[in-house]
């Protein structure tokens, strides 16, 4: 009940005061780690102990019954780092960032055409990888360290079809142009679509298949304005990413997962190819797996390899993680993880924590 009442008091304050809202929630999770960090030599930065916030955020959803069987969607997320007042780990050394960042936050529409949204989102194609990434939002090890494409877009419109044939939910994004370079790497995104993404998805049931496009990605593994994943530490600092800092990439996406009683699969394959010089790809793939060995303990192992032309690179990463879960909104784990670029170790991590969702 308390809850409730309090995601109406920030759906007022936000949204419009004095108006009430219907299903509104406020929800989020705090999620923080202590990490031993080792990083190579020449890295630009020294290794060390470090207590990290893995993508902490809340915010205020929900939705509204309207006329002619519509229904209108809402959310505001924002970011926070609840170790400290600004954005600053091991791997970004710098305050760069004030306490409140914005992340997926839409006003949207919903019927029997499916549902439209518009806002600041993660691409469809983004969407689909978290469906195989085992240790997702966890900053030392999710696939964001791996291959271009983690991508949240500014001035995103989407659209999601309903589930066609009981079988495949298909999503179309794009960029609305502002400006002559939406992007604001050197791409021109004058039209609606220039910049999209698109995807697939197929329920089998206990299995699923995903197929997806990004057109004029930026292809920068970029969070939160700086690029704090491995190939960007090491290859080309701050502001690089898996691909050369500025270069925009056209990316082919496939993932598969299946479920079989305490365990789960998955797989992701993708190729991304640069805009300007097709010569240049980057070709990556990752494979993941899960296994519950009680209702309260899971174990779960990630690897994926990035081969990478336009990168010049090539990159290993493999995980082993525990999770128990201690009640339905609260779970402590421990991680390990450990970075190959062009076979020198680039980066290792041993880390414990605990996650609270509400």
């Amino acid at each position: 009940m308390k809850k409730h009442l309090l995601a109406l008091a920030v759906s007022a304050v936000v949204v419009a005061p004095g108006v009430a809202l219907a299903s509104s929630d406020f929800y989020g999770k705090i999620n923080l780690s202590l990490d031993n960090v080792d990083l190579a030599e020449g890295a630009g930065v020294g290794g060390s102990h470090t207590l990290t916030s893995n993508k902490t955020y809340f915010g205020v959803r929900g939705n509204s019954e309207l006329d002619h069987g519509l229904k209108a969607l809402y959310q505001l997320e924002f970011g926070v780092n609840p170790d400290r007042s600004t954005l600053q780990t091991v791997l970004i050394p710098l305050p760069v960032i004030d306490l409140f960042t914005l992340r997926n936050s839409f006003l949207g529409f919903e019927g029997g055409f499916g549902t439209i949204r518009a806002g600041r989102m993660d691409t469809p194609l983004r969407e689909m990888g978290f469906m195989v990434d085992q240790f997702q939002d966890q900053l030392y090890a999710d696939k964001f360290n791996l291959m271009a494409g983690e991508w949240r877009a500014d001035n995103a419109i989407q659209y999601a079809t309903p589930k066609l044939a009981d079988l495949v939910t298909v999503t179309v994004g794009t960029v609305a142009p502002e400006g002559d370079e939406a992007n604001g790497v050197g791409g021109a995104n004058q039209k609606l679509f220039d910049s999209f993404s698109v995807t697939a998805v197929f329920d089998l049931g206990d299995a699923f298949v995903g197929i997806g496009h990004d057109r004029n990605n930026y292809g920068m593994t970029v969070q939160n304005g700086l690029d704090g994943s491995i190939i960007g530490l090491i290859t080309s600092g701050i502001g690089g990413g898996v691909d050369n800092p500025g270069n925009i990439v056209d990316i082919y996406r496939v993932v598969a997962g299946m479920k079989m009683d305490s365990m789960e699969v998955g797989a992701l394959v993708q190729e991304s190819e640069d805009v300007n010089n097709s010569d240049l790809k980057d070709f990556s793939w990752m494979l993941s797996g899960s296994f519950n060995v009680s209702d309260a303990l899971k174990i779960k192992a990630q690897y994926g390899v990035t081969d990478g032309d336009n990168a010049d690179v090539d990159l290993q990463q493999a995980t082993l993680g525990v999770d128990y879960r201690l009640g339905a909104q609260t779970r402590t784990y421990a991680y390990a993880t450990r970075a190959e670029l062009d076979g020198d170790r680039a980066l290792a991590v041993v880390g414990i924590g605990a996650e609270h969702r509400f």
